[in-house]
């Protein structure tokens, strides 16, 4: 009966994660369509008042800046439920870790308990598709950036 109510919460936690998961995908995708929504704006403005050579630089610094702050929030996101389902002492322990997987650094210093630890790699894949595609962004940016030169 416990082994059952154990592989139970196994799989909801699981499936918790697997959501956490698609809705830091959809976060990011909020996050880029919206920058690139107002990047046309930004720049007319940011060249009328500090010229064609700055507005560049501080177009790419903007972008930089946002997808910062955007995988600091993911890692909090997972920290978060890392940390309220009990996988971790505490949120920044969780922070912690989501930070190390979702970059791939993975120290290993900080591992989570069997049977959880299937969701670091599960960690780790979600955030490298969200930098590989802050990458991909920040490559059209730049592209866009160069061509105004």
């Amino acid at each position: 009966m416990k082994a059952r109510a154990e592989r139970r919460h196994w799989r909801r936690t699981l499936a918790a994660a697997l959501l956490l998961a698609a809705c830091i995908f959809l976060f990011h995708t909020a996050v880029l369509l919206e920058v690139a929504r107002k990047l046309a704006w930004l720049h007319r403005w940011l060249t009328g008042n500090y010229g064609a050579a700055n507005a560049g630089r501080i177009l790419v610094c903007i972008c930089f800046f946002i997808l910062f702050l955007t995988h600091i929030i993911e890692a909090v996101f997972w920290g978060s439920f890392l940390w309220r389902k009990k996988m971790v002492v505490c949120l920044s322990d969780g922070i912690y870790f989501a930070a190390s997987s979702i970059t791939a650094l993975g120290y290993g210093d900080l591992v989570l308990r069997h049977p959880w630890r299937v969701l670091g790699p599960l960690v780790a894949i979600n955030g490298l598709l969200m930098f590989g595609c802050s990458t991909a962004f920040l490559f059209l940016v730049l592209q866009r950036v160069w061509e105004q030169f």
